[in-house]
């Protein structure tokens, strides 16, 4: 009973934080709208006003029943699943909101240009409004589920180091069930937090009903198939459910489809390679030329202004073009120049006064702390990635692609090995997932893995999310030097 009203409660504090958030794009977009009417006031009707549209409450609802569509109201979802899902309900409530006023006719009362205008706002309120207000509800408690973890091993402690880390889905990890004598009434230290291990997983109903788990995780790897599949059944009577951690990581599942065979009690993992797709690479491309077009003029006087502090900083050109590997082989990386001109007699007197350093070299291919190479404002550049900036001509041109696989060198090529086919798959990126997972903090091994993630896992909102992120990593100045 206890667990309904928490669960009642839940729910309704985020419709409240959904109509908060629509109730504020609203506002933004009637301002909007508004600026357009003193800039141009023959678009807009004069006699339209903000008591007008108290007639378009009925729109929220709207939302609303999309968002409960999309079981935004009973998943806990990851702050970037749950952002595509959110995206997806506004836009088709949107679609709806939109034919409804353009049939019934009330564009005299209600303004197709505010309700685009709605639609953007939406776009990153309801997802900041959500990320925020369930962050509230984890420290009342309300947004807090109990979950214990069935295995106390590597995926065990992997898996709970992520939902530490991640309040947004709202797990609470209390402790571990292990069948290991030795690990049984020890502690496991993660994220600076101390777990139980409670003790052995036949006893897995006692701790439940003790600790309020209403989420069970399973993470352990070494039951066989009949021991896995007796242990989930017994388990899923006692519990609401059951997160499952299968023996799968490293592999390409972003784009996989679930199917099944329910004759034989089985289902299949359907696993796309979207890239393989030639709509999508043409998606991909036209994607690319249309946000770099949209970023030129903004980015064309900063360009300048870096040509000249270049100039003004060190002898030699501002702009450093190289050679590097790309999908139709190689081709002229534009970036701007952020070493001396005599840079290579500098690294090897570097290497060799300093083994180390050479392995560090060897390592990473790169100098992770000191570079004497870099100039003064070369060194501002490489912080801020502004040197990567010339590179949207690439895009534009056709070699690069704003998100990609890093464009490697052409002497690097006997280091990709048997990755070499995915990597040139498609146009190296500006960015991409090694850059906002660490960046030059990776060995050159986990660079190469990331980037082939990445290709057999693409699609659009991929993208979207990595060139946010990007974002977001270049503020902090994460893993960058």
């Amino acid at each position: 009973m206890l667990y309904k009203a928490k669960n009642l409660a839940v729910i309704l504090s985020l419709v409240l934080i959904d109509l908060l958030a629509f109730g504020l794009a609203f506002l933004l977009a009637f301002g909007v709208r508004s600026l357009f009417a003193i800039v141009a006031p023959k678009m807009i009707n004069p006699h339209l006003t903000l008591a007008y549209f108290w007639n378009f409450w009925w729109a929220s609802l709207v939302f609303l029943l999309f968002l409960s569509y999309e079981s935004l109201y009973s998943q806990r979802l990851p702050f970037w699943d749950e952002t595509r899902k959110l995206t997806k309900a506004v836009s088709f409530a949107t679609i709806i909101i939109l034919s409804i006023i353009t049939l019934d006719k009330l564009s005299d009362n209600i303004s197709r240009l505010t309700l685009i205008f709605l639609w953007i706002c939406s776009l990153f309120l309801f997802p900041l409004s959500r990320m925020f207000g369930k962050k509230i509800l984890y420290r009342l408690g309300l947004w807090r589920e109990n979950v214990i973890i069935i295995g106390a091993g590597k995926a065990g402690r992997a898996v709970a180091k992520a939902l530490s880390r991640d309040s947004h889905m709202g797990f609470n990890v209390i402790g571990f069930l292990d069948d290991s004598p030795e690990k049984v009434a020890t502690m496991v230290k993660i994220n600076g937090r101390k777990y139980k291990i409670f003790g052995k997983i036949r006893h897995f109903k006692r701790f439940v009903n003790f600790l309020n788990i209403s989420s069970v995780v399973i993470a352990i790897h070494s039951l066989s198939p009949d021991k896995l599949t007796k242990l989930t059944n017994t388990i899923q009577k006692h519990t609401k459910q059951i997160l499952l951690i299968p023996d799968l990581k490293g592999m390409c599942l972003l784009n996989t489809e679930l199917c099944h065979l329910f004759a034989q009690q089985m289902f299949l993992l359907k696993i796309n390679n979207n890239l393989k797709s030639p709509s999508n690479r043409f998606i991909k491309r036209i994607s690319d030329v249309a946000l770099s077009l949209i970023l030129l003029p903004f980015v064309l006087p900063l360009i300048v202004l870096i040509w000249l502090l270049i100039k003004l900083d060190s002898r030699g050109p501002a702009f450093f073009v190289q050679e590097r590997l790309g999908k139709s082989g190689t081709f002229k990386c534009l970036k701007y120049r952020t070493m001396h001109m005599n840079s290579a007699e500098i690294l090897n007197k570097h290497l060799e006064s300093n083994p180390k350093v050479a392995e560090e070299w060897e390592r990473y291919k790169k100098l992770r702390r000191h570079d004497p190479r870099v100039t003064r404002v070369g060194k501002l550049l490489r912080k801020t990635s502004l040197d990567e900036l010339p590179q949207l001509f690439n895009v534009l041109k056709g070699d690069m692609s704003l998100v990609g696989p890093r464009p490697y060198l052409p002497h690097e090529k006997k280091d990709l090995k048997d990755s070499i086919d995915t990597i040139l798959m498609i146009n190296p990126g500006i960015t991409g997932l090694w850059q906002v997972s660490g960046r030059n903090e990776l060995t050159f091994e986990d660079r190469i893995k990331l980037d082939s993630w990445y290709i057999l896992n693409w699609s659009l909102w991929f993208d979207l999310v990595m060139l946010l992120k990007t974002v977001g990593v270049v503020v902090r100045r994460e893993g960058a030097y």
